[in-house]
């Protein structure tokens, strides 16, 4: 026997269609079931939840107490009854919370400062020259991050630098606002203790 076109009517769904009725679902109850015998007796119910709560001297809007703090015309009145502009102590007046630990982060990590400071031996500032060599620039960075890494490298403070300050060249030392000075004194305080002794 012949099934004509039945399976393209089973797709269609003009067969064996089975329909969902979905009754589970719980209808607005006009009378909530309340516990209490004083909300009982107060609660209205013709009026909306919101009406209710305003009758019996609730708020329901929460953010209105803040909108009504900071509103246009923020003036409060003292005892004699005159409009005044509240001080701002009186307004912000809040107390500070425990001191807040929060760790400075450097602007080159120490493994970044390594990085460019190998290839800054090398090449010094030549930036287009550390781009070019893959066995130093291994991670072959372009020439606008590494000289954004080096313009960094050479703005560090001195206790941000997480290399030994031996390991920088006077070259890069010299190009170093907080390390200009290093090389000098060190070799001043060694010609010092020398004429000490």
């Amino acid at each position: 026997m012949v099934k004509h076109g039945r399976n393209k009517k089973r797709r269609a769904g003009r067969i064996g269609r089975t329909q969902l009725k979905n009754r589970n679902f719980t209808r607005w109850d006009p009378k909530p079931k309340i516990t209490d015998e004083t909300v009982k007796t107060l609660w209205d119910t013709t009026k909306t939840p919101k009406q209710n709560l305003a009758l019996m001297g609730l708020n329901t809007d929460m953010n209105a107490v803040h909108r009504n703090r900071m509103g246009p015309s923020s003036t409060t009145t003292d005892a004699a009854g005159n409009n005044k502009k509240p001080n701002m102590i009186e307004l912000f007046d809040v107390p500070d919370s425990d001191a807040l630990n929060v760790t400075k982060r450097l602007p080159l990590q120490p493994d970044e400062q390594e990085y460019i400071l190998e290839c800054m031996k090398k090449y010094n500032t030549n930036y287009r020259k550390m781009f070019r060599d893959t066995k130093t620039n291994n991670l072959q960075h372009t020439v606008d991050k590494l000289q954004k890494m080096g313009s960094r490298f050479l703005l560090l403070e001195r206790q941000d630098l997480r290399v030994a300050l031996d390991d920088i060249p006077t070259s890069i030392q010299e190009q170093m606002p907080a390390l200009k000075n290093y090389g000098k004194n060190s070799k001043d305080d060694a010609s010092q203790d020398d004429e000490s002794k």
